[in-house]
């Protein structure tokens, strides 16, 4: 049965998307692939076993999908969040109706890899690009595609940030928003301060450009130990206190260790649940873990007026989010995974082949995304 609904789950979806035309080929692969990978994992591991592999937090999503509101729920912001609504919501609608649970949740998973994919793939047309295969590498989409096999509320978080900083209606964008609030509060607090921080400091003359670079590499891990200190006051009701360690070398050095995609080296062991060539492995599979965060770094030190207020909210959300996430006990590729399609994108438009696109002489090919952050 549980091959059956993954057969119709796909073929639904496959369908809704010839008759909105909005299939493409990436997608009938990306489709595949799911069929593929959730038939596999299925039957290697089976419908308990599944739930550990590559992450055991697919089983807290289960219980949530299969539950989801019991007798003692009440509404408020602590509830959402604990229920991750915006992601098992969806999931537990599907289970009510027969779905698997566990299914449910992949087939969400997929549903926000596609349209994150689609999102990209829209906007680097409005810059006369083509999301081909190698494009496809190099906006994170195979580790996205690898996501969307699991239970895991990732590839939601992907698409809420890939509308925020590429997304057209106002109206949806402060949905995303507030979706990605309740998923993961501290990534929607450093969403709305990179924007904030690009918003400013791109209006600042181009003679100005990589001195703010070099700025919002460093003054956000500071904003962003601060904003760690103030939100656990608002949330947790823990005392203000900055901890001296915080402002210490090791903290840099993770912070800056996630611009390589090398994070796990600098984390405490019982945090890391694979061993180092394990994880070094998962790299060579996905490469993008790693060349993606480069290339993006490597692109903010070129200047592109048509980019220049995105990179420096993409960076600026970057910075704060890891030094907010250095604050806790984890700090991983699921960490850096929902900013890495926008930083591929922003890649892509710097280094371009097209030489009028670097000099920014030719503003008609300017996404509308980018028009949006440059309007604030």
């Amino acid at each position: 049965m549980y091959y059956i609904q993954t057969l119709l789950l796909a073929g639904g979806l496959g369908f809704f998307l010839i008759r909105r035309g909005r299939i493409s080929g990436l997608n009938v692969l990306m489709i595949s692939t799911w069929i593929l990978g959730v038939s596999i994992i299925y039957w290697r591991y089976g419908p308990i076993g599944q739930w550990s592999f590559y992450q055991n937090d697919q089983y807290f999503h289960w219980r949530l999908a299969s539950e989801l509101v019991s007798s003692e729920f009440r509404f408020s912001f602590d509830q959402f969040n604990y229920l991750r609504l915006p992601y098992t919501g969806p999931a537990h609608a599907l289970s009510a109706l027969g779905v698997d649970a566990t299914l449910a949740l992949k087939f969400v998973s997929l549903l926000c890899a596609i349209a994150t994919v689609n999102l990209v793939s829209k906007q680097l047309s409005r810059s006369n690009l083509t999301l081909t295969l190698g494009k496809f590498w190099l906006v994170a989409g195979p580790i996205i595609l690898f996501f969307s096999l699991l239970a895991l509320r990732e590839t939601m978080m992907v698409l809420c940030v890939s509308y925020l900083f590429l997304g057209e209606s106002h109206r949806m964008r402060f949905v995303a928003l507030i979706a990605l609030l309740i998923l993961r509060p501290h990534l929607a607090a450093a969403a709305v301060f990179g924007q904030a921080w690009g918003w400013f400091f791109g209006r600042l003359q181009n003679r100005w450009y990589l001195t703010t670079v070099l700025a919002t590499c460093i003054l956000p891990i500071f904003i962003g130990t601060i904003g760690f200190s103030i939100g656990n006051v608002l949330l947790n009701n823990i005392p203000f206190k900055v901890e001296e360690s915080l402002f210490l070398k090791d903290q840099v050095i993770q912070i800056f260790s996630a611009f390589a995609g090398l994070q796990f080296l600098t984390v405490a062991d019982q945090t890391v649940e694979f061993t180092t060539q394990s994880i070094l492995f998962i790299r060579l599979i996905f490469p993008e873990i790693i060349i993606v965060p480069i290339a993006f770094t490597l692109s903010c030190f070129f200047i592109t007026p048509h980019t220049s207020r995105l990179k420096l909210s993409v960076l600026s959300t970057f910075v704060f989010f890891m030094a907010v996430s250095s604050g806790t006990d984890y700090l991983s590729v699921r960490q850096t995974l929902p900013l890495m399609p926008v930083m591929g994108f922003v890649a892509l438009l710097t280094f371009r082949k097209d030489s009028s696109a670097q000099s920014g002489a030719t503003k008609n090919s300017t996404t509308s995304a980018v028009e949006l952050q440059q309007a604030g």
